[in-house]
């Protein structure tokens, strides 16, 4: 859906301020095309969505309608996605429970193991029968491409540690680890950190010669929402790795790029400020609603009248909070607004609603357009 028909459908409703729009056919119209890229192009590919990416219940029922796998890191996110219906479930890091633990092992739901303690509850399975399990693993992007050098907490060092780990587990004669994943909590967004995630994984996995059902890359992907990549430069890069096994699952959370498009945060002016340095123009939102971790100050906006090409001092959208620094958009250009004016911030569906809390502000209502 294009921004101009947002603005067109919102014009004569009476949204309550500040509040997310959700737009749902975009959701359902995103997973039909990968869906569909699945089916023609990339086979072995496996999609799956993280819970805490957006927790709405619209969301969920329309992902789980969609029988879209779920991938969940906590107690609270398995039993929701348990309760709402979900029949494929990953579990992943360091918050599991030792019940939802064995109970998801139990249910043949794929659960990567992060930790020691996670080791240590395998000793509770009992079982006439295999029990599948993944291990979650880690090694620095830096030393393969020009990123930001991160020693992440999260699972067993590929390189350094899992051989060890590997020993271990093969004690347990009822137990088979088919799966391997990783997932790197920084920035870096290209398709090249994919691909050379995909070649480490199944290079460690010939080398100690596991039988592999799955890799699960993780997530990060950013694409749907005017970004530089798109979906298939994703997958381009990842099927240029020549050691892709056709029988071995690619398991992708692409959640940042499926839900940030499908979001809009609608906001009100309801005050002007002019100052000798800088004109202030005080929405009913705030920062704190888009990207509380953001240091940004501006971010995509969408102007029902366009700001006149007049340079002078410098224009704040700015937000509802204490903070100085809750500043919503940046601009030399004056800015054409007025009182009662609305204005719309684009692609803002990931890591939005489901981290925001009660704090100055009360959590913005969503709409479904």
């Amino acid at each position: 859906m294009e921004i101009q028909d947002v603005q067109k459908l919102i014009k004569n409703k009476n949204y309550k301020t500040p509040c997310y729009i959700f737009k749902k056919q975009k959701l359902i119209n995103l997973v039909d095309y990968i869906r569909d890229s699945i089916k023609t192009k990339y086979h072995n590919l496996y999609l799956a969505y993280s819970f805490k990416t957006n927790s709405d219940k619209e969301i969920l029922k329309i992902l789980s309608e969609k029988n879209v796998c779920i991938e969940v890191v906590s107690n609270k996110e398995y039993k929701i996605a348990k309760k709402i219906g979900f029949k494929n479930i990953i579990y992943n890091g360091p918050a599991k429970t030792k019940k939802t633990f064995l109970n998801a092992l139990k249910n043949n739901y794929i659960v990567n193991i992060e930790n020691q303690r996670e080791l240590t509850w395998l000793k509770s399975l009992k079982s006439k029968k295999k029990i599948k399990i993944g291990i979650r693993v880690n090694f620095p992007l830096s030393d393969f491409i020009d990123t930001k050098i991160i020693h992440s907490r999260f699972g067993f060092n590929l390189y350094k540690d899992l051989n060890k780990i590997l020993k271990k587990i093969k004690k347990y004669k009822h137990i088979k680890i088919v799966g391997l994943h990783y997932h790197i909590t920084n920035m870096e967004r290209s398709p090249e950190k994919f691909k050379v995630i995909t070649r480490e994984l199944l290079n460690f996995a010939k080398k100690h010669k596991l039988e592999l059902d799955y890799i699960d890359i993780g997530g990060g992907f950013d694409c749907f929402s005017n970004s530089k990549f798109t979906f298939d430069d994703y997958m381009k890069s990842i099927y240029s790795c020549k050691k892709i096994n056709k029988n071995i699952k690619i398991i992708i959370e692409p959640g940042y790029g499926l839900i940030n498009s499908c979001y809009d945060y609608l906001t009100t002016i309801v005050d002007i400020k002019k100052t000798e340095k800088a004109n202030y123009f005080l929405c009913d939102g705030s920062k704190l609603h888009l990207n509380i971790k953001s240091k940004t100050n501006s971010f995509q906006v969408d102007f029902t009248k366009k700001p006149l090409n007049k340079k002078g001092k410098e224009n704040y959208i700015v937000g509802m909070s204490c903070m100085e620094s809750d500043r919503l958009y940046v601009s030399n250009n004056k800015l054409n607004l007025k009182i009662n004016d609305k204005i719309l911030f684009k692609n803002c569906g990931a890591y939005t609603s489901s981290w925001i809390s009660d704090f100055i502000l009360h959590k913005p209502k969503i709409y479904t357009l």
